[in-house]
């Protein structure tokens, strides 16, 4: 397996990781700067809890990719292969539905916080660009959805 296709198929897990290291990054530096110079880094709040979402987001994409999402196992592995397969599919379709309307739910609101100019309250940043993780994270959800919908009804491991 080359690079390029590596990190098209583990994409969520090296943004994620970065993300993830920046996040205790900023933690560090807030704690140091307020208990060593008693001087706080507020808008490292403000970060983090944005990098949050985007790694809530970029989670629930690799755990569609790999199939890790939650399901009622004891339950459906009593069921025959086929019937395994169908349910796969239901479950795909419904979680389709569900983050489809996320997806246009958080671009709704993008549109509003663009048109209204709101602004975040430590950085005074557009608010957009912390909401836009919820569409983009959305599409690449629904991508890794039916990735997983078709190896699925291929009967090939996630």
């Amino acid at each position: 397996m080359n690079k390029v296709q590596w990190f098209a198929e583990h994409f969520e897990e090296v943004l994620g990781a970065f993300l993830l290291s920046a996040m205790a990054c900023l933690a560090f530096a807030n704690v140091l700067t307020r208990y060593v110079f008693h001087y706080p880094l507020a808008f490292t709040e403000e970060l983090e809890v944005n990098s949050l979402v985007w790694l809530t987001m970029l989670g629930t994409s690799a755990a569609f990719r790999k199939g890790c999402h939650l399901r009622m196992v004891f339950v459906y592995s009593k069921f025959s292969l086929l019937w395994q397969k169908i349910i796969d599919q239901f479950i795909s379709l419904l979680s389709f539905g569900l983050f489809s309307a996320l997806g246009v739910l958080g671009y709704r609101q993008l549109i509003d916080e663009r048109f209204l100019e709101i602004t975040s309250e430590s950085l005074n940043f557009p608010q957009w660009i912390y909401t836009i993780c919820i569409p983009v994270g959305c599409i690449l959800i629904l991508i890794r959805i039916v990735q997983a919908s078709v190896l699925s009804w291929k009967g090939e491991p996630q």
